[in-house]
């Protein structure tokens, strides 16, 4: 036969797993604007008859058996994917726009606005050989041009220096977030041994791996007892309550693409890590040390800049032979005071001989000029004599020398089939298609994570109206169960009356 109090113990459990519905609508309520929670569900049975007496017909009533977070792992995975990919395209959208505006500046002292100066007072040149103030006009126009190309390159060098920087603290924070998520890894697996809830530490180290996923491409999983495992490329950053510390060290190995900079290895086995190429950490990588046509970054463009620097300096001086013509340069003509074999642009100031002195052929001597360093020769500096305006010696009016010396800057291919002009161009264009692929593919990038991230919240995040119907059911429930308190108390009261009349 059934218990003679079985009405109130059913009551009691409507009314305790009311109770519990309640307070899990109110905690999600609560919790609408808390970054990273996940809404949780209460898990409801039905309780069924003792099956001890064939009269046991009527069930025990409703029992909770558990308070579960709503979460999608699928989703979740496809989260990290997606913003370790995004937070690699905004960083290098962002330094490529600034490689941009080192190359593209638009004030007066721009590569392309001295070039252009430059060009036009060799004419004034040609057209008056003998006139002082304008062969010093010219030597000032190659000193800015100098000087703008140095800056342009301290500039990238700045910038790359920056960037290195970012990898180290980059560095710290994953340090941070990985040893944090070790730390919730330990309380959660003690919580879920002690049959305790982990609902509020699994969302605290969900925001954690959220974070982490944008520093870094990860590889995430679950064990049975909670924990998760994390790695990136080839290194496990964590593994159960471990996590595994990175440091970063200066690369002395002068052939490696990151001499100077930061490298990353394993705190613990000092062994370098592989990263990967996703997340913030990533882009930040591929922009210091990108230095090829398929992985474009600051020491490619640096490489870019020295080339042009080489070809125009070797081309001023040495001459050029464009399609079928030849054209001489300021080593080919005569100053003022007949001097020969003059070059007009060096190196750190040195002077022609310095400069021919410095490799074993034209092409090795010229390899020594970069952007950061070149200048105009020694020999130029002290005397604007020297600029090879003639081409032969005693003829006061002759131009033809430093006609050649114009037509190499406006007319002449000086590499492949473009001109100087055209060649310094190319590098803009370069690095401004690069600098707007990059955006584009930044923003398709950030379009597609907010639409993840928006279909995981559709599934974990909290929907008001959902959990208002949700507390007047809980509530109306919590009523019916006291209802049936009160009645079957009555039932009680009135059969213990009869029993003692």
């Amino acid at each position: 036969m059934s218990s003679t109090f079985m009405g109130l113990s059913i009551a009691s459990r409507g009314l305790s797993s009311s109770k519990i519905g309640l307070a899990t609508t109110t905690s999600n309520q609560s919790n609408t604007d808390t970054k990273g929670y996940s809404r949780q569900i209460v898990n409801q049975t039905s309780v069924g008859p003792a099956a001890v007496y064939s009269s046991g017909l009527v069930g025990g009533g409703a029992d909770v058996t558990s308070v579960d977070r709503v979460r999608s792992d699928r989703l979740d995975q496809k989260y990290w994917q997606e913003n370790s990919a995004s937070n690699k395209t905004a960083t290098k959208s962002s330094y490529l726009s600034q490689i941009e505006s080192v190359f593209s500046t638009t004030d007066s002292d721009s590569i392309s606005k001295e070039l252009e100066t430059f060009n036009t007072d060799l004419g004034k040149l040609a057209d008056n050989t003998s006139d002082t103030s304008v062969r010093e006009t010219v030597l000032q126009d190659a000193e800015n041009l100098c000087s703008t190309l140095n800056q342009t390159a301290t500039d990238l060098t700045q910038l790359r220096n920056d960037v290195n920087s970012e990898v180290n603290t980059t560095v710290t924070k994953i340090n941070a977030d990985t040893k944090q998520i070790a730390d919730l890894n330990k309380k959660i697996t003690v919580a879920k041994a002690s049959g305790a809830s982990t609902n509020e530490l699994e969302d605290q180290r969900g925001v954690v791996v959220d974070d982490l996923s944008g520093l870094v491409g990860i590889n995430v999983t679950k064990t049975d007892d909670g924990a998760l495992n994390i790695t990136t490329g080839d290194t496990n950053l964590v593994s159960g309550n471990d996590s595994t510390k990175l440091e970063c060290y200066t690369v002395t190995d002068k052939t490696s693409d990151q001499y100077g900079m930061y490298g990353i290895r394993n705190g613990d086995t000092g062994k370098d890590v592989d990263t990967g190429t996703s997340g913030a950490l990533g882009g930040y990588l591929g922009v210091r040390d990108g230095n090829s046509s398929e992985s474009k970054g600051i020491p490619y463009y640096t490489k870019q800049l020295d080339t042009f620097t080489q070809t125009f300096a070797k081309a001023f001086n040495e001459g050029v032979t464009s399609g079928t013509t030849s054209y001489n340069g300021n080593a080919d003509g005569v100053g003022q005071d007949g001097s020969t074999d003059v070059r007009f642009f060096s190196y750190e100031n040195k002077s022609s001989a310095d400069l021919m002195a410095s490799g074993s052929d034209t092409d090795s001597v010229y390899k020594n000029i970069t952007a950061a360093n070149i200048t105009v020769s020694k020999d130029v500096q002290e005397d604007t004599g020297k600029i090879a305006a003639a081409s032969a010696t005693g003829d006061d009016g002759n131009n033809d020398n430093i006609a050649d010396l114009v037509k190499i800057w406006g007319s002449a291919d000086v590499s492949g089939n473009s001109t100087v002009a055209e060649l310094y161009s190319s590098i803009i264009s370069n690095v401004g298609n690069a600098s707007a692929y990059a955006k584009t593919e930044s923003s398709r990038q950030s379009t597609i994570t907010k639409y993840i991230e928006s279909s995981r919240s559709s599934v974990s995040g909290v929907n008001t109206n959902e959990e208002t119907t949700n507390m007047n059911k809980y509530q109306s429930a919590y009523n019916a169960s006291a209802s049936a308190v009160t009645t079957w108390n009555e039932i009680y009261q009135a059969t213990l009356d009869m029993v003692n009349t």
